[in-house]
């Protein structure tokens, strides 16, 4: 194009929704019509939003320009997704703490999302639609519609009428299974558990505003939370339990969750817990956790008593100056704890009965040796052959499961006790390995190594 006095150079951008003109005029006077800049644009099939009056004030002017902006297309918008906006905190994980002075902070949980029936629990901000563009070059390009998303409703919650948001359907507290909202009923009792209310069963979480007294029981399908003392009580949750002024459970108190237990203190109590225990103390009792058991607090004290732990204890004090004997396992499950107990005692029990039927069958031989033609003795050696059989095959399959256990428990390792003071009268076990505390140990780990029970230090 420089015989007519101008070069003239078209871009267009990656997106193709932008185009721009440089042209360089090469002496003064040249004519430059804007029908002639628009055939140009259209020979490279720039047809959409054109800037007619930029092209114009161009030519008008007549001045080399750079990179001037001389088509704009409509760009497409894609649709935002539909979103569903919590009313109540989804993310509520928080757990009580163990204070420096052994109590338990209820102040800052907030872990229980208590509702009223009717209440709004989530709202859907609904998808929006695509919107089509258009390229420099005339190109439609769609949009696409956002996505629909859809509420995930559990027990005690319902769809609004018009499917935009749930409701509580009952009173009771929130409970989230991923995405999935439930409600479990909530029972809240403002007072001592004791002659007034009874024992409690219910279907649902319990909340106790007042002490648990001795003898009563309270056994719940879902978190426990007692604001007060558990006295030689039975209290029994599928989920957490947590007590604030502890355990005093005079050799009476039986404490067992599918959760967390959370206590000021325990104190002769029997406790079996599939998760972790939080306490400011631990004194006198017998204690199995799945979990690790951590011991804070102003005393952190575990002593006297039997501590089984499938994974880590921690503890600020272990065992007392006065020798009082504390008994430690570690790494081994409760089932495995309970199906030893039962299957050594069963053996023994099928040992001494398959003893017993071997003296018999002995007794009876004799018998038919001597006098062929007895028949009572003949018929109770065939029953008796049989009782023998079977109580064979059943003490071999016993003893295999038995092996098989200890053997498991022969190679437990991983997991340790760590404390600051242990004192002497402690007996740790790690699986089958011993190790008899005989002296003061300061800030010390104690764990499996190589088969054997080693003290590192902290």
């Amino acid at each position: 194009m420089g015989d007519n006095g101008y070069e003239l150079a078209i871009k267009i951008s990656d997106d193709y929704n932008k185009a721009y003109i440089s042209i360089d005029f090469l002496k003064e006077g040249v004519i430059l019509k804007p029908e002639t800049v628009i055939k140009e644009l259209k020979d490279r099939s720039i047809t959409f939003g054109l800037k007619y009056n930029v092209i114009e004030d161009i030519c008008k002017q007549g001045k080399t320009i750079h990179s001037a902006l001389i088509a704009e297309g409509v760009p497409h918008e894609h649709g935002e997704n539909a979103v569903i906006e919590y009313l109540v905190d989804k993310e509520k994980k928080a757990k009580p703490q163990i204070l420096e002075d052994g109590r338990v902070d209820f102040k800052n949980i907030g872990f229980v999302n208590i509702v009223k029936k009717g209440e709004v629990l989530a709202v859907k901000r609904p998808a929006t639609k695509g919107k089509n563009g258009t390229t420099v070059t005339g190109k439609v390009i769609r949009g696409r519609d956002g996505k629909d998303v859809v509420f995930k409703i559990g027990k005690n919650v319902k769809l609004s009428p018009d499917g935009m948001s749930t409701v509580a359907d009952t009173d009771g507290s929130v409970v989230f299974d991923g995405d999935k909202m439930s409600i479990i009923k909530l029972l809240e009792i403002k007072r001592d558990i004791g002659v007034e209310t009874g024992n409690i069963f219910f279907h649902g979480q319990v909340v106790v505003n007042g002490n648990v007294t001795s003898g009563y029981i309270i056994e719940a399908d879902g978190d426990v939370t007692i604001n007060g003392i558990v006295e030689g009580a039975t209290i029994k949750s599928t989920g957490n339990i947590v007590i604030s002024r502890g355990i005093q459970g005079m050799d009476n108190a039986f404490i067992e969750c599918d959760g967390n237990l959370t206590a000021n203190f325990i104190n002769s109590a029997n406790v079996s817990v599939k998760g972790d225990i939080e306490t400011g103390a631990i004194m006198n009792s017998t204690i199995k956790s799945d979990g690790n058991i951590r011991v804070k607090g102003k005393k952190g004290l575990i002593v006297g008593g039997d501590i089984t732990c499938k994974s880590d204890i921690e503890a600020k004090v272990v065992g007392s100056e006065l020798g009082v004997v504390t008994a430690i396992k570690l790494g081994v499950d409760i089932e495995i704890i309970e199906e030893l107990k039962v299957l050594s005692s069963e053996v023994k029990e099928t040992m001494e009965m398959h003893d017993k039927l071997d003296k018999s069958l002995k007794l009876l031989k004799n018998k038919i040796d001597q006098n062929p033609d007895d028949e009572r003795s003949l018929f109770m050696y065939k029953k008796y052959s049989q009782s023998f059989l079977s109580l064979d095959t059943e003490l071999t399959e016993k003893r295999q499961r038995l092996k098989m256990l200890n053997e498991l428990v022969n190679n437990i390792r991983g997991s340790n006790l760590k404390a600051n003071y242990i004192f002497p009268g402690t007996r740790v076990k790690i699986g089958s390995t011993s190790f008899y505390v005989k002296h003061e140990m300061k800030n010390t780990v104690l764990l499996k190594d190589r088969g054997e029970i080693v003290a590192r230090t902290l």
